[in-house]
């Protein structure tokens, strides 16, 4: 008789999987109902409810040569949470679905929820429910609910001519890290930074917090990079664009990257998860100001424009080609 412990997720079975997940994510608060019934209930805490869905899919979204179990919950959780960051909200609750192949290990599984319960913890975020199934390769799938932060939502579609354009942090550190993964870098500091910033970024949760106090007219969050985000701004919002190029943050890490051009990465790179976003501009200083409480700089790249779109002498658009599109860039 064979007494070997299981070490595949096909050798468990999926109830067993569950049940070992359950025991992970903690138990319901007051009258809320969470994983168990055939879906979770939860008590609203504001009329305006924010929902957001990401997929992450391996060999496109990550690569387990150098993505572990952990990196991967921390980003799948991460980037759902900086969704509702980039409506000015605060996010409270996550249902949370995995395709796992049957070869899977137990260690892979509990590495995840280690990643994906650190980064709702980070953020507050109750983990409610979700699903499990066979898959071809690992898929994870996060839902998330939250509330706007000051009645309603700040969507893409604000923007006005005159207002200024600004940008949280820095940009081009995560595409950076993941060349640094890909060539298989020397690690130093700065390239751990970098490699960081691929593997578990930062949601902008408490910088959207802060925000939410000044009058934000548009905001979306840099994933796919500083020229297609902005662009899926400006069309929202019917506007154009002047970005002074000598303005753009670019990560000073990436100085440690021998191959890619560091102003190109801050235009095109995605996964910064910053916040990018419009306002009037003699509000740019006092939100600065009140953002230096996060340790997160706030910088002013350019202004809104009623017709034309540039950064530097270049069009968005001829930017935004270099950028990444899910589906084009496989």
């Amino acid at each position: 008789m064979d007494e070997r412990a299981p070490t595949t997720v096909a050798e468990v079975g999926e109830l067993k999987l569950i049940e070992l997940v359950r025991a992970r994510v903690g138990v319901a608060h007051g009258t809320e109902v969470w994983a168990g019934d055939d879906t979770a209930v939860l008590t609203p805490q504001s009329p305006a409810l924010l929902l957001t869905t990401d997929l992450l899919v391996e060999g496109i979204d990550f690569d387990a040569a150098y993505y572990n179990g952990g990196d991967v919950g921390w980003k799948a959780l991460a980037a759902s949470a900086s969704d509702i960051a980039a409506m000015c909200g605060r996010p409270s609750h996550a249902v949370v679905a995995l395709g796992l192949p049957a070869a899977t290990s137990l260690q892979w599984v509990d590495q995840f929820l280690d990643g994906l319960l650190d980064a709702a913890g980070r953020w507050a975020v109750a983990i409610v429910g979700g699903d499990i199934s066979a898959a071809q390769e690992i898929t994870v799938t996060v839902s998330m609910v939250g509330r706007p932060r000051s009645g309603s939502a700040v969507l893409r579609s604000g923007a006005r001519p005159g207002d200024s354009i600004c940008v949280t942090g820095a940009l081009g550190g995560a595409a950076a890290g993941l060349f640094a993964l890909r060539s298989r870098m020397p690690q130093t500091e700065p390239v751990d930074r970098l490699i960081g910033r691929q593997l578990r970024p930062t949601a902008r949760v408490a910088e959207a917090a802060i925000l939410a106090g000044f009058e934000i007219s548009a905001m979306i969050d840099v994933s796919d990079g500083l020229a297609v985000d902005l662009e899926h701004l400006l069309d929202a919002s019917d506007v154009g664009c002047n970005v002074d190029p000598g303005l753009v943050p670019v990560d000073p890490d990436i100085s440690a990257v021998e191959g890619p051009n560091p102003f190109e990465l801050a235009v095109t790179g995605g996964e910064d998860f910053e916040l990018l976003f419009t306002i009037q501009e003699d509000q740019v200083e006092a939100a600065a100001d009140a953002l230096g409480a996060t340790g997160t700089p706030l910088t002013a790249i350019g202004i809104v424009t009623s017709t034309g779109r540039r950064i530097g002498e270049r069009s968005l658009d001829e930017w935004r080609q270099q950028g990444w599109e899910h589906l084009r860039n496989p």
